[in-house]
């Protein structure tokens, strides 16, 4: 166990988010927390990690346990080169980095205690190899490659990426520093699907215990073995992945409002009875009875089903067989985006464009949509066809000082205002919120107002860019049944696994420039790229197995080479201790030796020359002296240069 938490509660002010929350988390869990928006999932993990204090209970870790914590969002991130910051992504290590290189410069100056110096230089070089310092930059180079940076990115100042971009980056330096409970909130929101498929690889051989919260069924279903539910204020822990989940919570709700059911009716039998022979004195110690029974009934709490958008499809008129082509298309802006690419899509085809995030998934959508041009080669939209286009960017397809009314009016002019009011109904916009201003909508109603646009009219070709990014899970449900049902033409845009399985026939994968075709559906793109996924695990697994024998020779090799490095600090202070000891007898001697030189001078010892003899023999004992210390203090300077890599004596300025 390595985290216990017993009886945690967390109120703010009279309202209560949770109470009496008892569970442990084990190394390696893999477990997902689930529940509706405002459940207390987010706040459950800021207890965990300790940016929060709960109202009650406690939470107790384990010696020395480490907590990695990605929120959904981050207002503030560090300045620098990419690489660099998330290399050095953790305090204690650029501290232990400024410690190591303040301790060698105290043994060059000799300032402070030797041996005091030493116990620290070893301590800090211990923290910095168990910390494996001086392989950092090339696993976070690996990580970042994985999440989707480019290799000539990594110099590439962090605040010049975008919120999205800088958040991958937090999630780079937490899996590089490894902490034995990693806590994910939301960690797919800024993921394309390849950086997502690479997380998910990850995280299955990821030594510590991970807690992960998500909309994502599939990214959870393919890693937790436990799903962990706050509900109702209270915690449920199921046992298999979220799909086994799904299947549990829907026979648990149907068997509570059966309860609820029965606990109803028998509520209302003894309500009638009590109502019936209140009056009745021979009836009196029953009505008792029974008023008794119903002040101890407990409410059973049913599944509270939220609203649900409804999404119906006019009658697609027919198209042509030949909807779109593209012959030799090329496009670039400041740079090249892709080029060369030839593609056709014919009547009720449904396509699935899949890449990472900047390869020109929404460039290519455009263009074949009919919004741009292409630099080079040919789009052509044939007659007959009707396309409706869906951009992710919804704030640039709708005007924002426009009511929500007023936003279907101007595509659907013929229709009465109840009929707009009825539509807008159906995207669960209803009495005066049919008049708010565009500019006020949140994410998600700014989605449903413009997938409603769209739906206003009948339409044969259908592009749509990432429809789902800001719907909540219900909404992304009844769009995934309503694309389903849709017989006209598809072209879908999404990192969404489960809208792409259940919607689309063939996958085109744009990347490094180039359009590239899986002809089959998207569960067929989708095993090739976790088989080349594994593949690539395998086989960087493969060079660093060497294994945990090649890891243990490279630890000792390190643990030699630090040693050999504090023996030779060791014994470099000893000789410069010495050094200074020489050079303190040879200071007086070399003054007393140009005084006798000065009075040897002057004419009034000259005179005498018994004084002059005495003179002579003071200088000449000083001189051997002197020699004698000076060639002790140069014998000393060459074990200096053999055992420091020190400078020579005239090179360090010796003494003469």
């Amino acid at each position: 166990m390595i985290v216990s938490a017993g009886g945690l509660g967390v109120s703010f002010g009279s309202d209560e988010v949770f109470s009496r929350l008892t569970f442990n988390i084990e190394r390696g869990d893999r477990t997902a927390l689930v529940g509706v928006n405002g459940a207390g999932k987010t706040t459950l993990f800021r207890v965990l990690v300790g940016a929060l204090e709960p109202s009650e209970g406690t939470v107790t870790r384990a010696r020395g346990i480490r907590v990695g914590y990605l929120p959904q969002e981050m207002s503030e991130f560090p300045c620098g080169p990419l690489l660099e910051r998330v290399a050095l992504h953790s305090g204690e290590i650029r501290e232990a980095l400024d410690r190591q290189a303040a301790l060698h410069e105290d043994l060059a100056s000799g300032a402070g205690e030797d041996e005091a110096v030493l116990r620290d230089l070893e301590a800090t070089v211990s923290l910095l190899e168990s910390a494996d310092v001086y392989n950092l930059e090339s696993r976070a180079a690996r990580l970042l490659g994985g999440l989707g940076f480019r290799p000539d990115e990594m110099d590439k100042p962090l605040e010049h990426f975008s919120g999205g971009w800088r958040m991958r980056a937090e999630l780079a330096a937490l899996l590089l520093a490894e902490p034995d409970l990693l806590l994910l909130d939301e960690p797919t929101n800024h993921l394309d699907l390849d950086a997502r498929l690479w997380v998910e690889q990850y995280l299955k051989e990821f030594p510590g215990a991970v807690w992960i919260i998500s909309h994502d069924p599939a990214f959870l279903d393919r890693i937790v073995t436990r799903v962990c539910e706050i509900e109702f204020g209270r915690m449920t822990m199921y046992g298999g992945n979220y799909s086994r989940y799904e299947e549990t919570k829907q026979r648990e709700i149907a068997e509570r409002e059966r309860q609820a059911r029965l606990q109803l009716d028998r509520k209302e039998k003894m309500e009638r009875f009590v109502n019936k022979f209140k009056a009745n004195p021979k009836k009196r110690n029953m009505v008792q009875s029974r008023l008794k029974m119903l002040e101890r009934l407990e409410v059973i709490e049913t599944h509270r089903s939220p609203r649900r958008m409804r999404i119906r499809f006019p009658e697609v008129p027919r198209s042509p067989l030949r909807v779109v082509e593209a012959s030799g298309v090329s496009k670039a802006y400041d740079r090249l985006v892709f080029q060369g690419v030839d593609l056709l899509i014919e009547r009720g085809d449904r396509v699935g464009i899949v890449g990472r995030n900047g390869e020109g998934k929404s460039t290519l959508s455009r263009l074949l949509a009919g919004i741009e041009e292409p630099t080079s080669g040919r789009v052509s939209i044939n007659q007959g066809v009707l396309t409706g286009y869906y951009s992710q960017e919804v704030e640039l397809t709708l005007n924002r000082d426009l009511n929500l009314m007023e936003q279907l009016s101007s595509v659907a002019p013929e229709r009465s205002e109840q009929e707009l009011r009825s539509f807008l109904g159906m995207f669960l916009f209803t009495g005066d919120d049919v008049f708010k201003k565009t500019a006020v909508l949140s994410g998600g109603e700014k989605s449903r107002l413009a997938l409603a646009r769209i739906l206003m009219t009948p339409l044969n070709l259908l592009i749509l860019d990432e429809p789902t990014n800001h719907l909540d899970i219900f909404s992304r449900e009844v769009l995934e049944e309503a694309l389903e049902e849709y017989r006209g033409t598809l072209v879908l845009i999404s990192h969404d696994e489960k809208l792409l399985g259940c919607t689309v026939e063939q996958v085109y994968e744009v990347e490094s420039g180039s359009v590239r075709r899986f002809n089959g559906p998207f569960s067929y793109y989708l095993e090739k790229k976790h088989r080349e996924l594994e593949q690539q695990f395998r086989a960087e697994a493969g060079r660093s197995r060497q294994g945990p024998a090649r890891r243990d020779q490279e630890k000792e090799r390190r643990r030699r080479e630090a040693e050999e490095r504090n023996r030779l600090y060791r014994l470099r202070a000893a000789v410069e201790k010495r050094m200074h000891r020489v050079e303190k007898e040879l200071i007086p001697l070399e003054e007393r030796l140009h005084a006798l030189e000065e009075d040897l001078c002057r004419p009034e010892v000259l005179c005498d020359g018994k004084r002059v003899v005495e003179l002579q023999k003071e200088h000449a004992w000083i001189m051997d002296k002197a020699a004698a210390l000076q060639e002790k203090w140069n014998l000393l300077a060459e074990e200096h240069e053999r055992v420091s890599g020190a400078p020579s004596k005239e090179e360090a300025g010796g003494r003469p």
